[in-house]
């Protein structure tokens, strides 16, 4: 395998790696957005299932009001004394006032048994006639803080929706009150939110209801003598929660999970409460997939001024969830096992090159390796001019050594030999076992003159050096530099072979160079 074979091969799994690395991130991009996708998708349903079921729970109690109301329009008893307190006087509106009261008593409490809260009867100025679930409180007028009563009355229709009141918040529904064809006021029919929370209860077993109002509207709107009704919120430190309300939901009260550390869950959800908007979020509680849904209550101004809460429990999530991460474990696994295999095909790669480069006893190059690197070197002297020196060493009677001492000594000598002369080249010089005990140094960049003092170096160092064999040895080398007309990399190897022969001949353990034989 040549250097280039192997650098392309490196290049090529290195491009697969990149090709891997990148199909893996877009594919986990994929599944995470995809994941992303689908677990937003079901939060948002939630949000809207939950919306569905309070509309749907409205619907009913918009019914049931509509006959209320119905019953006590019939009544023309009841809006004949209403009219008369608003055109009479104050002792006629006190005299009206309880009688309307006791009419409306009993059928008030028969209200309160469906959930209903409240039965109030305002003046066609705003000014609250009669509240029937708080009899003396009155004459105060509801304009600036109701706006479903100002709209009622300035625009002579029905309205509906949320609303904090002076006592009580509530879902109002609210009616134009008309006798003889005049409009004396509005009737207020509205039920607690705790009401609604109930009938979600009954409706939902499987889930569980609250209900937060905001501390600004309550603190602004409600009498200093039925504040009592609130209190501070753990999970939203902005919010009161309704007694009444708690009261309901703690009876069926079923994910006590959430309970366990309020500071976490209210770090994770306050900058999704203080936008004011409707939103979902989910909560792994002990094994439990939690998702907790927050719908933004608005009042008659389409202000934010509550939330209702619920909590249920969701498989899917769970499931999406464990799955997105045995799908990135096994891409990790695949992307892993991929690089052992490249890692191991490198390493295998590495070790056939080092065994097709490298003689396997000596670990100097070996014989094709060196010729690679000589017919390198020729073409670029003869493209650039350069010069470089090849230098044939030969152990002197290393026969003898083997055919004495043994092939196991020869080599032992052999190695010794290869890291003495290795230890002592140059990093840009190469060395190579051409042969037996032959062997060949390509000094790149050097002239005859200079590579013959590195001969005698080497040569001398050899001489003097200690081997652990019974003997001492020496070499005889051949020096021969690069002609310009050299027709073939052989040539110059040819010449140094020659010089070689004659420091053998001439009584070995010398250096000759081929330019002072050559005549």
């Amino acid at each position: 395998m040549t250097i280039q074979t192997r650098e392309s091969n490196i290049k090529k799994m290195l491009y697969s790696c990149l090709l891997l690395v990148f199909v893996v991130v877009m594919a986990i991009t994929f599944i995470f957005n995809e994941y992303q996708t689908q677990r937003e998708r079901i939060l948002l349903g939630s949000s809207h299932e939950l919306r569905s079921k309070v509309e749907s729970s409205l619907g009913v109690y918009k019914d049931f009001s509509n006959y209320v109301f119905k019953e006590i329009e019939d009544d023309q008893d009841i809006f004949r004394l209403m009219s008369e307190a608003y055109f009479g006087d104050e002792s006629i509106r006190t005299s009206n006032r309880n009688s309307i009261y006791s009419m409306l008593e009993e059928k008030y409490k028969t209200l309160t048994d469906f959930n209903f809260r409240q039965l109030h009867f305002h003046f066609k100025n705003g000014d609250s006639f009669l509240r029937v679930h708080k009899p003396e409180k009155f004459g105060d007028n509801l304009f600036s803080i109701r706006e479903s009563v100002r709209i009622s009355n300035k625009e002579k229709r029905f309205v509906q929706g949320f609303e904090e009141g002076r006592i009580y918040n509530g879902y109002r529904f609210v009616y134009p009150v008309v006798y003889n064809d005049i409009q004396i006021g509005t009737l207020e029919v509205s039920l607690s939110m705790g009401s609604i929370v109930n009938l979600l209860f009954n409706l939902y077993p499987e889930q569980d209801f609250f209900f937060l109002m905001n501390k600004d509207v309550v603190n602004y709107k409600v009498f200093d003598d039925t504040k009592n009704n609130y209190i501070h919120s753990k999970i939203a430190s902005d919010y009161y929660v309704d007694k009444d309300v708690l009261n309901k939901s703690l009876k069926n009260l079923k994910f006590t999970e959430l309970e366990g550390d309020t500071e976490l869950f209210k770090k994770q959800l306050d900058p999704h409460i203080k936008t004011g908007n409707t939103f979902s979020k989910e909560f792994n509680v002990n094994g439990k997939y939690l998702i907790v849904s927050f719908l933004s209550v608005e009042n008659f101004k389409r202000e934010h001024v509550a939330y209702l809460i619920s909590i249920s429990e969701d498989d899917t999530l769970m499931l999406m969830k464990r799955n997105y991460l045995l799908f990135n474990f096994m891409i990790f696994i695949v992307l892993i096992s991929f690089f052992v295999i490249v890692f191991q095909s490198y390493r295998n790669q590495n070790k056939l090159l080092k065994m097709s480069t490298i003689d396997f006893l000596t670990q100097v190059l070996n014989r094709n390796k060196m010729v690679e690197l000589l017919s390198q070197e020729y073409v670029k002297a003869k493209r650039y001019n350069s010069i470089y020196t090849v230098m044939m060493i030969d152990i002197d009677y290393f026969k003898s050594i083997n055919d004495e001492f043994g092939h196991a000594v020869g080599d032992d000598y052999l190695v010794q030999f290869s890291k003495l002369i290795h230890r002592n080249i140059r990093i840009s010089d190469s060395f190579a076992r051409w042969g037996g005990e032959e062997f060949v140094l390509l000094l790149p960049n050097t002239d005859e003159d200079s590579s013959m003092l590195v001969a005698e170096k080497l040569r001398s160092l050899i001489e003097k050096y200690i081997f652990s064999g019974p003997k001492n040895i020496t070499v005889s080398i051949g020096i021969s530099e690069f002609q310009l007309d050299d027709s073939s990399l052989e040539d110059a190897i040819e010449r140094a072979d020659t010089a070689l022969y004659h420091s053998k001949e001439n009584g070995r353990n010398q250096a000759t160079r081929w330019s002072v034989i050559k005549f």
